[in-house]
């Protein structure tokens, strides 16, 4: 039998702040929601239609996410499709289908459209724990000598 697969790539913008929660075996997980845009021409008239995807993140990726991402930071993630459902409040079967963030990437400045409150800059991943600032070199300032060319 044939393995079936179940992978999504995504770049977006976050629509709210991530929302950061224990849950009960002591794991973390953090939610978040993601807004693709995509231009098409119909008609020879440029459009733009906007989807909006739930994403769900867990352990060291979800706190990072919460300590770093911001409402309108763009993102790149990689995960897979999960469906869930449930009884509303009238009785009635509901669902959703939600990404399950296994990967990701900050794209574009450090605090999204607005940089004013997060200091700017590009954010380049660290060792667990260290921010950049904290690596030794202020944002460009290299030795000549570390340049291997």
């Amino acid at each position: 039998m044939a393995s079936d697969l179940n992978r999504v790539v995504l770049v977006g913008r976050l629509t709210r702040d991530p929302e950061l929660k224990s849950v009960g075996s002591g794991s973390t997980l953090c939610k978040f929601s993601l807004a693709s845009n995509r231009t098409y021409t119909a008609g020879g008239e440029k459009r733009e239609e906007v989807s909006f995807f739930n994403c769900t993140a867990w352990g060291k990726q979800a706190e990072i996410l919460s300590q770093y991402a911001r409402k309108g930071k763009q993102l790149a993630i990689e995960g897979r499709l999960q469906q869930r459902s449930w009884d509303g409040p009238d009785g009635k079967k509901q669902s959703a289908v939600d990404i399950v963030v296994e990967n990701f990437q900050f794209l574009g400045a450090a605090g999204g459209r607005d940089d004013s409150s997060r200091g700017g800059g590009e954010y380049s991943p660290q060792p667990a724990g260290v921010r950049q600032e904290d690596a030794g070199f202020a944002s460009g300032d290299y030795p000549d000598d570390d340049i291997p060319f």
